[in-house]
């Protein structure tokens, strides 16, 4: 099985200021997940700053974490054609976690 689109844009800009210099970032990082992220779409490009280079970033925001997380497992979800407990057991089954 081939790897899936993005969820979120494919564009390289960072998803939150649109600045042209970024870094991928899986949102489902971790043993075992990112390489699952990759395959499933789960990736977003960021900027460095809301990566990993600043304390607003994705990395040391935790709050912005969760909703990316949150926001990614819906429209992954959706793109799968899933709805309710069905669709957040099919992701905990990919993932070993809902985060809705």
């Amino acid at each position: 099985m081939g790897k899936k689109p993005s969820v979120f844009s494919e564009e390289k800009v960072c998803w939150l200021c649109q600045s042209p210099y970024v870094h991928k970032h899986h949102v489902c990082g971790g043993v075992g997940r990112r390489p699952i992220s990759e395959r499933e779409g789960l990736w977003v490009y960021l900027c460095g700053p809301h990566h990993n280079q600043s304390d607003f970033g994705v990395h040391f925001d935790k709050a912005l974490d969760t909703a990316l997380k949150e926001q990614a497992q819906m429209k992954w979800e959706e793109r799968e054609g899933l709805e309710g407990e069905e669709a957040h057991d099919a992701f905990r089954k990919l993932f070993g976690i809902s985060y809705i």
